[in-house]
């Protein structure tokens, strides 16, 4: 270990990064900008993302790769991964404190860097903790390598987010239980449980809807869509579309990321007639989506938007975490609840919770019993 250099990472660590992600995961890791030469040299030359790599005597023997987004002074740390013959020397630990200081020196305004964890074991669980990293939500079944993997949501928070954090709101009752676990993990302020709010009724039918999958195609209208100002709900740092689902006429614009690999789908954004009923809209949705093959669908909502999170929870998506002040606008930041839908069996007895993530699964269980068969009549 005395050759040891941990850096960012440059085009003639092409192949060693994809080495190193096919060597650990067998050839099955989701996400192919890490995994195909040609994209890990493009994922090198984009402005928002940077790969750190830790090389013993110019091999490649970890890799961690950090998304920056300036507008909303966000980091995301993910993908990382150590040769299995250097585990045991904290080389994962290093290597994210080193990319957490590089990060800040570039950027002071920092207000909170956020990363999943995956839950085959402790470890990784107890590495961020060490780090400072607040235990946030789960994602059950969220991706699949070898076998099917849920995650874990932390971040590191920064004081200038709760100098800045929006507060004044109420929040939707179903919310609750969620937002008392991770208001004491992040001492987070109270929020009274709102009783009544203006809700808007929609019942139009939803018009029959058609899958376009060019990638191109999609991201240009995406753009032009944002631009004039069109899209709801487009706020998803970190991923563009490659998919949407549209009616005839494009009254209705679903845009969705969704990764071909293992079939894990994010909501990005949508344009939608609002005479149509939106629960019905995003229960369409999600059927069209598992008939593709997709297993598992994720959106986030800003927190204080109750109607929509009614509706989006009578479409049966399920609360699994929350993020205090994760969007900036103006001089404020607003908290976002992460929604998910599965459609596999959802098997925990392999996987291994430290804390209070054992918490945010029973939270999760619940809410999936009481969302998913709060309809059911006893006949």
């Amino acid at each position: 270990m005395n050759n040891l250099m941990m850096r960012k990472a440059d085009a003639e660590d092409v192949v060693g990064i994809v080495t190193l992600y096919n060597k650990v995961y067998l050839g099955k890791y989701s996400d192919q900008n890490l995994t195909d030469f040609n994209l890990v040299a493009k994922e090198l030359k984009e402005k928002n993302s940077i790969l750190f790599v830790a090389a013993i005597d110019k091999k490649i023997v970890a890799c961690l790769n950090m998304k920056y987004d300036q507008e909303n002074e966000l980091v995301k740390a993910s993908a990382a991964v150590v040769d299995p013959k250097f585990r045991g020397d904290n080389l994962t630990e290093k290597l994210i404190q080193s990319g957490l200081d590089y990060i800040r020196s570039l950027d002071k305004k920092i207000s909170l860097v956020y990363s999943t964890t995956r839950t085959v074991n402790a470890a990784a669980q107890t590495l961020t903790q060490n780090l400072g990293f607040k235990k946030l939500g789960v994602f059950p079944n969220v991706h699949k390598t070898v076998e099917y993997e849920t995650h874990t949501l932390a971040a590191i928070i920064y004081d200038s987010l709760y100098e800045q954090r929006y507060r004044d709101f109420e929040l939707h009752p179903s919310l609750n239980s969620l937002y008392q676990i991770v208001k004491k993990e992040c001492s987070l302020s109270e929020l009274n449980i709102a009783k009544n709010w203006k809700e808007k009724i929609y019942n139009g039918e939803v018009p029959e809807l058609e899958f376009i999958s060019a990638k191109n195609f999609v991201r240009q209208r995406y753009s032009k869509r944002k631009e004039s100002k069109d899209i709801d709900l487009g706020f998803f740092p970190f991923h563009k579309p490659t998919t949407m689902i549209t009616s005839a006429d494009s009254s209705i614009e679903v845009y969705l990321y969704i990764n071909e690999v293992d079939m894990h789908c994010v909501v990005t954004g949508v344009k939608i007639d609002r005479e149509v009923s939106f629960s019905d809209l995003f229960k369409r949705i999600a059927h069209m989506l598992r008939d593709k093959g997709v297993r598992y669908i994720e959106m986030i909502i800003r927190a204080n938007r109750l109607n929509i999170i009614d509706k989006i929870i009578n479409s049966k998506f399920i609360p699994c975490g929350y993020m205090p002040g994760f969007q900036k606008e103006g001089d404020s930041r607003y908290d976002y609840v992460v929604f998910s839908r599965s459609f596999e069996i959802l098997d925990f007895e392999n996987l291994s919770f430290k804390g209070i993530n054992k918490k945010y699964v029973d939270e999760y269980i619940k809410a999936w019993s009481n969302i998913a068969f709060g309809n059911i009549k006893e006949s």
